[in-house]
């Protein structure tokens, strides 16, 4: 077949137990480009080969297999396969794994035709134990991306990739490998190291392949002891063979071990990979086309209500969705609730240890496939036309890159709040609609006022501009709001109260006002302030902020930086105090520049001087009543709120600042004269 692009090399020796499951999982791929299947069967006697033969025979793909020879071992196995292959590219499977997701083929492809500098490509396995039906994910860390690059000395410290059946080569690449890895008993780890000699590695964060543990299989029936020992064992030839860089990092490895060796013996002997006792969970198998919409949930001991949240999804109106369940290592009966649930448009993965709220909600957008992303808490629910009426929303602006709504707040048993337990922000999610410029701003002045279990969004935006920043807890989705806004409008349905926000007793929720969170909040403010003008456009920050820059056409680099630090100091807000500390952190460092010093200096009048001043105003000393008033400016604070905790100087300042950008015949009258007493203009 010339005109090939991929080769799929199928690998197995008495696999006859899960051939099929194998086979079926590569009739099921669906990709545009051609791909031809090699099988390489190293002298099975349990009836392998010839099931083999009878679907080489029956299939309509083109399928060659490899003539009998003598037990040639995993190694010299897979050396002829790859020696077969007529692709551009080859992908392994073997024969006691199988692929759980129709798109393995046709993004591994992709990602290669697009990435010409990597030499393969893999993706995160399901690690199945056929017995128990337990299963956990590898590697459950990732990035923030929705896909990365790791080079060989990264994977000389972990084998981020957990088989051969989870990668794809460049033919090319392994024709190039020295025939001495072959010669040796080289499993994927070593492979794959000599294939990162010839350029980094990309990685899909996708569970795309269903790596089996079962008594049977070479290596997953090994001890920890067992495995140890042939790696020690292996290690030094692999040393003589790697690149300098990687030679570092395998013999610290070789150190590891030896020094495991003995401290741990008593320990060695069992599974070298136990998964934990788990309640037996479908397989999350990815089996036809994208849908319309990809629902994500991160679950974390939210027993007690995650019945109502998923339920309030499965029952929406707009059924052309999938829901991807995430739980992060919950230690209540959460799975069991899952477990129930037998829609085929659920998809369930579990991580044996807590990654933290944000990385969870990465790893569950990251297997989204739909055009759109929805999120959805586990103590939360939607109404049923939710997601319609987002879509219709869509529908009539195109070019939204979100569609937000109001919510409305709920108790335990999912009943109205009593007055005293209702939270002064309540009212905080009916926005009305602005502009990208005016959105900026009001983030800037405000802080965060969206709804996070209320979006909707375009998964592109994730693709193009990340994921949430795990090392924040209390504020990634309002990070992630500011980059929004700088690339796409947004709409809010503020009078649309679609998304029942439940509030804990006790402090439970991110959202409560705990100390904790009070002290968290202001300090991940000051890391959302770090990057809030990263990405946004002279034109954007002009429309947003020219009213209060000192000058607003900035030509250049150095300008634009002293602007932007002089309005984090300068500019009057309800979120001044948190943007004034980055603001004196901006300013120390522009002045410790000889260009921008200067700079600041001459156009500004601003010196080392004027920074002392500034830093030692005792009218911006910062209070704990100050912090906590900040920590309920995360989760949004109604005008009401900010008269009652601004002074009033400032606040009428801010307003003045505000009016000033509108004609005077649209402000009341009264109003206006008032204003002007009080701010003395």
């Amino acid at each position: 077949m010339t005109d090939t692009v991929a080769t799929v090399l199928l690998v197995t020796h008495n696999h006859l137990d899960f051939i099929d499951r194998a086979i079926a999982s590569i009739e099921a791929q669906v990709s545009p480009h051609p791909f031809e299947v090699i099988v390489a069967d190293d002298s099975s006697t349990d009836g392998t080969r010839e099931r083999l033969l009878a679907w080489s025979e029956s299939s309509e793909l083109d399928i060659t297999v490899l003539d009998e020879a003598p037990r040639l071992g995993i190694t010299l196995n897979y050396a002829r396969g790859f020696s077969a292959a007529r692709g551009q590219f080859v992908a392994v499977l073997e024969g006691d794994d199988e692929w759980i997701s129709v798109d393995k083929l046709r993004l591994q492809v992709d990602h290669l035709l697009a990435h010409p500098e990597h030499s393969m490509v893999a993706s995160r396995v399901l690690l199945h134990d056929e017995s128990t039906g337990s299963a956990s994910i590898a590697p459950a860390i990732g990035f923030a991306r929705m896909s990365t690059s790791v080079n060989a000395r990264r994977l000389a410290e972990v084998n981020w990739f957990a088989t051969f059946s989870a990668c794809m080569y460049r033919t090319d690449v392994l024709e190039r490998l020295s025939p001495e890895v072959f010669e040796i008993t080289s499993y994927d780890w070593m492979v794959n190291l000599s294939a990162l000699a010839f350029g980094d590695a990309g990685f899909i964060p996708q569970v795309l392949t269903l790596y089996r543990q079962h008594s049977g299989g070479e290596w997953s029936k090994t001890s920890r002891r067992e495995r140890d020992e042939r790696i020690r064992s292996l290690l030094p030839r692999y040393i003589e063979l790697s690149t300098p860089e990687v030679q570092v990092e395998l013999t610290r490895l070789l150190h590891d071990l030896e020094a495991r060796a003995v401290q741990l013996a008593d320990v060695l002997d069992g599974p070298a990979n136990p998964l934990p006792s788990q309640t037996a969970l479908p397989i999350p198998r990815v089996t036809g086309p994208a849908p319309r919409v990809s629902v994500v949930m991160t679950s974390y001991n939210h027993e007690r209500w995650i019945e109502e949240a998923i339920s309030s999804v499965l029952d929406q109106t707009m059924t052309d969705l999938e829901l991807i369940i995430v739980d992060d290592a919950s230690k209540d009966g959460s799975m069991e609730v899952v477990a129930r649930f037998a829609d085929p448009r659920v998809r369930v993965y579990r991580f044996d240890t807590n990654q933290g709220a944000a990385s969870a909600l990465n790893f569950a957008v990251q297997q989204a496939r739909a055009e759109f992303v929805a999120v959805i808490n586990s103590d939360d629910a939607w109404e049923l036309h939710k997601l319609q009426r987002q879509l219709d929303e869509f529908a009539a602006h195109p070019e939204l890159g979100a569609v937000f709504t109001s919510a409305r707040f709920v108790g335990e048993s999912g009943e109205l709040l009593a007055p005293e337990r209702i939270p002064h922000w309540h009212n905080i999610f009916r926005q009305r609609n602005r502009s990208q410029a005016q959105w900026l701003r009001h983030f800037f002045e405000n802080g965060n006022a969206l709804c996070h279990p209320s979006v909707l969004i375009r998964r592109e935006f994730y693709t193009e501009y990340g994921l949430y920043d795990n090392r924040m807890r209390q504020l990634p989705d309002f990070d992630r709001w500011i980059a929004l806004v700088k690339h796409w409008p947004i709409r809010v349905l503020g009078d649309e109260d679609l998304v029942r926000f439940r509030l804990l007793e006790a402090e439970q929720n991110a959202s409560a006002n705990s100390r904790a969170n009070v002290i968290r909040g202001f300090n991940e403010h000051i890391a959302v302030d770090e990057r809030f003008f990263d990405g946004c456009s002279d034109e954007l920050l002009i429309e947003a902020f020219g009213d209060s820059m000192v000058n607003p056409h900035v030509a250049f680099p150095d300008e634009r930086a002293c602007e932007i630090a002089l309005l984090w100091c300068n500019l009057p807000c309800i979120m001044s105090e948190a943007n004034r500390v980055h603001g004196l952190r901006s300013l120390r460092i522009l002045l410790g520049d000889e260009n921008t010093s200067l700079l600041l200096r001459s156009r500004y009048g601003f010196t080392e001087l004027s920074l002392h001043a500034l830093a030692g105003d005792e009218t911006h000393e910062m209070s704990e009543v100050t912090r906590q008033y900040l920590s309920q400016l995360e989760y949004g604070e109604t005008w009401r709120g900010a008269v009652m905790t601004t002074p009033s100087g400032e606040l009428a300042r801010h307003v003045w600042a505000r009016m000033r950008q509108v004609p005077v015949r649209s402000w009341p009258g009264r109003a206006a004269r008032q204003l002007k007493q009080v701010v003395g203009r």
